[in-house]
């Protein structure tokens, strides 16, 4: 038993000595590698709908919805914008909410409307928008600026109850 004792008396730092020198492995220093990664959420940019919703920590998060289908369950080449402007007041699904996002925008009743330009996109929407916070503005510039297959650069202009907003990009 005394030699069990001593035995691991002695094994214990050598041991400790074997974790604490490492692999061997040098440290050095952070190497540039180009910017973030893309992913292709859909193969075609115009089969998606990305709405804006907000992390709980207040950042606009994308998030993919499906495919839209006309009345006929058919693809028709062209994600409408009201779609995606309905999908948004909605707020986000039970998996989405489960996620942790949630939206910043009031309910909406009454007419959404979108008209799109080639770098210019028009968001009428029923609600007073001058009283919206920094974050709801901002989850309708980069829905509207992502919808009917935009690419996200297009300036977004919102329209309300209570007159327009200055054109804005989306920022994320």
């Amino acid at each position: 038993m005394k030699r069990l004792g001593r035995l691991s008396r002695l094994g214990l730092p050598a041991v400790a000595a074997v974790l604490l020198t490492g692999c061997g492995v040098r440290q050095s220093d952070v190497i540039e590698a180009g910017g973030p990664a893309t992913v292709t959420v859909f193969p075609d940019a115009e089969q998606r709908q990305i709405l804006f919703f907000v992390s709980s920590e207040g950042r606009l998060t994308p998030v993919a919805g499906g495919v839209f289908l006309d009345r006929k369950g058919e693809y028709d080449g062209k994600v409408p914008g009201e779609t995606a402007l309905m999908m948004l007041f909605a707020g986000p699904s039970a998996k989405v909410r489960a996620a942790g996002l949630h939206t910043e925008l009031p309910r909406a009743v009454g007419q959404l409307g979108m008209k799109s330009g080639t770098d210019q996109v028009l968001v009428r929407v029923p609600i007073a928008v001058r009283r919206l916070g920094k974050t709801a503005v901002r989850q309708l510039v980069c829905t509207a600026a992502f919808a009917e297959g935009g690419d996200g650069t297009a300036e977004v202009t919102i329209a309300g109850d209570d007159g327009e907003l200055p054109p804005a990009h989306c920022d994320v």
